[in-house]
């Protein structure tokens, strides 16, 4: 088993590795015990919202090809009405694919204050 210490010593060694921003992180959104994974089809709004209803404290959108989000406006809008569960559906973390790390960036920060 490791402890977040084991793991800060191991992670010493791994100079890209920043764990005390990840647990950081996980403060920040509550430490939740309880996680729906992602799931093709089935991560949308009214299925978060209901197994939210049943203890899970977060969960995943479905993923988000990130260059028709950041190009087709039509598209980002219809896929920004799955961001609308309010507090009632946070925390909430975004999925996006990306093969462009300049799109990515600009896709994130379309949902950055909606998540």
């Amino acid at each position: 088993l490791f402890t977040r210490t084991t793991i800060t010593k191991f992670c010493l060694f791994l100079p890209m590795t920043n764990l005390p921003d990840g647990w950081g992180f996980y403060d920040r959104i509550g430490r939740p015990k309880y996680i729906c994974a992602p799931m093709v089809d089935q991560s949308e709004l009214p299925f978060r919202l209901l197994v939210r209803r049943y203890g899970v404290q977060l969960c995943y959108t479905p993923m988000i090809h990130a260059r028709c989000f950041v190009e087709d406006p039509k598209f980002r809008q219809e896929v920004l009405r799955d961001f609308e569960g309010g507090d009632e559906d946070r925390p909430l973390i975004a999925q996006f694919c990306a093969n462009d790390p300049d799109i990515l960036l600009k896709a994130t920060r379309h949902v950055e204050d909606k998540c």
